[in-house]
């Protein structure tokens, strides 16, 4: 008599685990020109464009002010605090790693090795535009937050890996109910990264888009390759 499975993931082998679908190309198509349109704006420093980052920046230090990184300022500090400091590239990237490992071990080779070169095709890429377009913070920024601005760091990490999960581990999990409670607390951890970064004035709010757009690009980029080559 076979025992029941106390995997939480469906069968290894029975379907791909990233199904092929030509909506992979036209999204990230899409996402791309929604990237090149930002950029443009950004570098030309579109008027209508910067000043409505202006306009956010503005009425987040208004209501929020100057807040610091740490875990004395409220709850809504404490939040973002913690989301902010795991919520960028190298925390990210410790995640994938882990992910990955578990994969390679235990499900498909293949998409743990897809998983860590997407992850770092998008980490490069993010590094080169930062150094090419050189654009300066919000003026009030943390110290902590050096460098460059756009794109923004943590907006492609955190968008990159939580949507990964989504897109690719979630629809594996057996129990729906625990796929809708795993989607939506991604979600919203998803959402809460991308607002710290106004919230600390890390970032306008052209890098956080820019940053969304262009990982999103990748990443649906990435799975029409491995789901035609691979799966």
């Amino acid at each position: 008599m076979k025992l029941p499975s106390n995997d939480i993931f469906m069968e290894k082998r029975p379907q791909a685990w990233v199904e092929s679908s030509p909506w992979y190309n036209v999204a990230a198509g899409l996402s791309l020109f929604l990237f090149i349109l930002i950029t443009i704006c950004v570098k030309a420093n579109v008027h209508f464009f910067t000043t409505i980052e202006d306009k956010v920046t503005a009425t987040m230090q208004a209501n929020f002010g100057h807040p610091q990184l740490n875990y004395q300022g409220g709850f809504l500090n404490d939040i973002m605090t913690f989301v902010a400091s795991y919520g960028d590239i190298v925390p990210m990237g410790i995640i994938v790693l882990i992910i990955a490992a578990v994969l390679f071990f235990k499900y498909r080779k293949s998409l743990a090795i897809w998983m860590v070169g997407t992850f770092g095709v998008m980490g490069v890429v993010g590094l080169v535009l930062k150094k090419l377009i050189q654009r300066m913070r919000p003026a009030g920024h943390l110290l902590a937050d050096d460098g460059f601005s756009f794109p923004s760091g943590h907006s492609l990490a955190a968008t990159m890996v939580i949507w990964m999960v989504i897109m690719i581990l979630v629809p594996r999990i057996k129990s729906k109910g625990v796929r809708i409670i795993v989607t939506l607390l991604l979600v919203v951890l998803w959402l809460l990264i991308l607002f710290s970064r106004l919230y600390f004035s890390a970032h306008h709010l052209g890098d956080i888009l820019g940053g969304v757009t262009l990982s999103l690009a990748l990443l649906w980029g990435s799975m029409a390759g491995y789901a035609r080559f691979f799966d």
